[in-house]
């Protein structure tokens, strides 16, 4: 036993104290904060930089139309004011001559609609006719002197239009294969505006107008004081529990965001930390059958505690890197107030499982190193591993939305996928029943037994040869091999 604990304890050292692991630890979190915050500089730089962009709506309902165009400007000038304009002034000063409130040139470089000019095209309700409009305003977009158009079809307002039909729909035109703005900012806004003025008739505030149709400021004041409320006016709790005594206790508040991000990130700090630490330990293991230096440890250690002390020592580095990261995580959250929706459960089963990895993991990354002379030989053995690796990434997604799901049950019980899917499903309810996560434990402790054993007996043999890499044949007769 002292033997192992030498050599995990010179492995671990060899390890943290290297400058690369240094490095690794400073430069992650730098990665990821630039994962979250480029895309938006990029999108900041974007809208700073970017010229006022032509849309053309195409209004083919009869009548005077919906006015879509001049809703679609007093909603972006609301928005950028920070509040209602025009109607709420009374002076009936059109959108685009209005005076720029204070403040806004920032708030029109940050919303969807900030640079962005419309035009209402009335078009006929003739499909002919129709169709040669949407061929001249194409040619306008493919020459850029357009970035889109929207067409309105002639039953969009229609109390009794068949729903899904051509006449019904609001066509969407570019040559992009995706335009966010226009999507967001456009698209969902012009559905708004059809279906309140399809519904106007139906208000009765609105029989003694001569035409019973919203106005585009009032429009434009409901769609912003939705968006206003729905941000505050939709809280998240939690399901509500019986406390020791049998008294109901109402479900806290969860910030949802965190709560949706919580899951996936701690998913992710354990896969990433299984690989930053497993591979500089399968290059190590190469080295040392490159330099002879295995010879001189197996002179005075069995193979089996050379590969024990290395998978503690390996165990040891990736929990150093994981409860840096965790311990930095949970220092924001409680400096944010928002430590209440971890619990203590999380960070005890993340320690569990992330130890589970590292040795379950790790046995399969050294007993690759060990059947391989150099790195080009290791790439051929590593992609299974690096497959069943990767493989609980495909169901994060599920185990994030339905975590009490069968389908999230019974990846989360596949031992190679256990630590990732059991840590997202603990983080993501607190619902989860405890014989889950237990059993998912024993399952993966098992299994790390068994891969254990069938990397000590590839290592023993493995360590020491040289020549050509074995084939899975050749790896087989190893691990049944009595030698």
């Amino acid at each position: 036993m002292n033997k192992i604990l030498l050599i995990a304890k010179r492995e671990f050292r060899a390890t943290v104290l290297s400058k690369a692991f240094l490095i690794s630890l400073l430069t992650m979190p730098v990665g990821f904060g630039a994962a979250i915050g480029l895309p938006r500089v990029i999108q900041r730089f974007k809208s700073d930089e970017a010229e006022i962009r032509q849309i053309v709506i195409v209004d083919r309902t009869p009548g005077r139309g919906v006015d879509a165009a001049e809703t679609l400007e007093q909603l972006r000038d609301q928005q950028q004011a920070g509040g209602p304009v025009g109607s709420a002034a009374g002076d009936g000063t059109p959108a685009g001559e209005r005076p720029a409130a204070a403040g806004t040139a920032v708030s029109r470089a940050s919303g969807p609609l900030s640079r962005l000019e419309f035009t209402t095209v009335r078009g006929s309700a003739d499909a002919a006719e129709a169709l040669q409009t949407h061929y001249d305003l194409g040619r306008r977009v493919a020459s850029g002197e357009l970035a889109a158009f929207f067409d309105i079809g002639p039953a969009a307002v229609e109390a009794r239009g068949a729903q899904g039909s051509e006449a019904a729909a609001i066509s969407y035109y570019t040559d992009k294969a995706m335009d966010r703005d226009l999507l967001l900012g456009v698209g969902t806004n012009l559905l708004a505006i059809v279906q309140l003025q399809k519904s106007a008739s139906q208000n009765p505030l609105l029989f003694l107008r001569e035409e019973r149709r919203y106005r585009p400021q009032e429009i434009a004041s409901l769609l912003t004081a939705a968006s206003k409320q729905s941000a505050a006016g939709l809280v998240q709790r939690e399901l509500p529990t019986r406390d020791a005594a049998g008294n109901l206790v109402p479900g806290q508040e969860v910030a949802s965001a965190f709560r949706a991000i919580l899951p996936i990130a701690a998913a992710l700090l354990l896969f990433v930390s299984v690989l930053i630490v497993a591979s500089p330990q399968l290059q190590g293991v190469i080295e040392e059958k490159m330099n002879r230096i295995g010879e001189v440890l197996l002179g005075s250690a069995s193979p089996f505690q050379v590969l024990a002390g290395k998978l503690l020592g390996m165990t040891g580095t990736g929990l150093v890197l994981s409860l840096v990261y965790a311990g930095g995580g949970l220092l924001a959250a409680k400096y944010w107030g928002l430590a209440e929706n971890i619990g203590f459960a999380l960070p005890l089963w993340f320690v569990i499982f992330q130890a589970l990895a590292l040795l379950l993991f790790g046995s399969l990354f050294i007993a690759v190193g060990s059947a391989c002379n150099d790195m080009k030989e290791a790439q051929n053995l590593l992609m299974p591993v690096s497959l069943i690796l990767s493989m609980p990434l495909i169901f994060l997604p599920n185990a994030l939305e339905d975590p009490t799901g069968s389908l999230a049950r019974m990846a989360s019980l596949i031992p190679f996928a256990t630590p990732s899917l059991m840590v997202c499903r603990i983080a993501a309810t607190n619902q989860l029943p405890i014989w889950e996560p237990l059993l998912g434990m024993a399952l993966v402790i098992g299994t790390t037994v068994l891969a254990i054993w069938v990397a000590a007996r590839i290592f023993r043999i493995g360590y020491l040869s040289t020549g050509r890499a074995p084939s899975l044949l050749e790896l087989t007769r190893w691990i049944f091999s009595r030698v």
